[in-house]
Order: structure tokens, then C-alpha cells, then sequence
């Protein structure tokens, strides 16, 4: 993780207080890979193979996604990432995994990250 990402990681840390797991750096497949539908499973799989979101929190009992966060950059801007980010987005879409988008900016926002966070996982 790059310095910014592991800061980030330390506030969802102290806003979900031990409450759920955080999974850092994860690729769709290993948290959706029983959810994947297209083509086949193969081709499924092998589309969604080299995504990754930046976290997961996952409820503590059965390690379920809750949600997934994307802390945004000025990379995300780009052309190519723009394309990835709303594929992405649908995947977890189609799967029911609400995707919350963070602006970089904003990643020490605690109050306002903390009540992004738990409009999902109230609802779940």
C-alpha cells in the first residue's frame, strides 16, 4: 500500500473499532468468485481477474463483503482508469456489493467517512 492508502487504513481502522475486517488491496475474484455470472465461469473469471478495489470490510461471522472502498486519486482521472473504474462498479453492482468512492482529498474526513461507512453497513 502506498503511504496515503495505509494512513487511510488506519482511520476505517478506528472508525469501525475491531467491528468488522478490513481486507486491503483485494482483487474481485476472491471475494466474488462464487457470485461471478457471464459467458462461463472461465470467461466470468478471467474478465474479472485483474480488478482490485482498495478495501473490503467484511462482517466477522461469516467473512461477508459488507462493502468495498475506492480511495480516488488524480489517477483515476485517466482515461484507461475511468474505463476500469465503472467496470468495477457494475461487477459490484450485479454482485450487491455497495461500492463506496472516497476522494483522495478526503481521506482524513473521518466524521464524513465514518457516516459514508455505516449508511451501508446499517443497512446490511
Amino acid at each position: 500500500m502506498t503511504k496515503g492508502e495505509n494512513e487511510f487504513f488506519q482511520v476505517l481502522t478506528k472508525i469501525l473499532q475491531n467491528k468488522y475486517y478490513i481486507f486491503p488491496q483485494i482483487h474481485l475474484t476472491t471475494f466474488l468468485e462464487h457470485k461471478v455470472m457471464g459467458q462461463t465461469w472461465k470467461g466470468a473469471k478471467a474478465h474479472i481477474d485483474r480488478l482490485s478495489v482498495d478495501y473490503v470490510i467484511c462482517d466477522k461471522k461469516y467473512l461477508s463483503p459488507m462493502i468495498a472502498i475506492e480511495l480516488d486519486d488524480s489517477t483515476h482521472n485517466r482515461g484507461d482508469r475511468i474505463v476500469r473504474d465503472t467496470e468495477v462498479e457494475r461487477i459490484l453492482q450485479e454482485a450487491k456489493v455497495p461500492l463506496i468512492r472516497i476522494p483522495y482529498t478526503d481521506r482524513f474526513k473521518e466524521e464524513e467517512i465514518k457516516e459514508k461507512v455505516f449508511q451501508y453497513l446499517k443497512s446490511n
